[in-house]
């Protein structure tokens, strides 16, 4: 009996992961998708800064909605749960402006996540 509850308590926790990595992984890719075109583009580093600051609203909002979900459901306030996936999401934006930064000059492009 235990190792039945065991179990289910086990595929509900992966199955939540899998609907949060899932959401991050669409933010992500699409993120990729913008720096890549950026890239082809030539776009201004200042320019591509304000492309990534309100690029893929709907995967952006998607992400934070399951990011503030999940930390409520560990006892964080609401504001704690909005600044920490605000924190999450930046980190993200973050990254891919770096790598524009480091590749518009080659032309390098980034590979999406499978």
């Amino acid at each position: 009996m235990i190792t039945i509850i065991a179990t289910a308590l086990l595929s509900m926790a992966a199955m939540k992961g899998d609907a949060m990595d899932t959401a991050r992984k669409s933010f992500n890719n699409c993120m990729i998708e913008v720096h890549n075109t950026a890239v082809g583009e030539k776009a201004s580093p200042s320019a591509f800064i304000k492309t990534s600051d309100a690029a893929c609203p709907t995967e952006r909002a998607a992400y934070k909605e399951i990011l503030v979900k999940s930390e409520r459901s560990y006892g964080s306030s609401q504001t704690e749960a909005e600044k920490f996936a605000s924190e999450e999401i930046q980190m993200i934006v973050d990254s891919i402006v770096t790598s524009f930064n480091e590749n518009v000059e080659s032309g390098a492009k980034l590979t999406p996540e499978k």
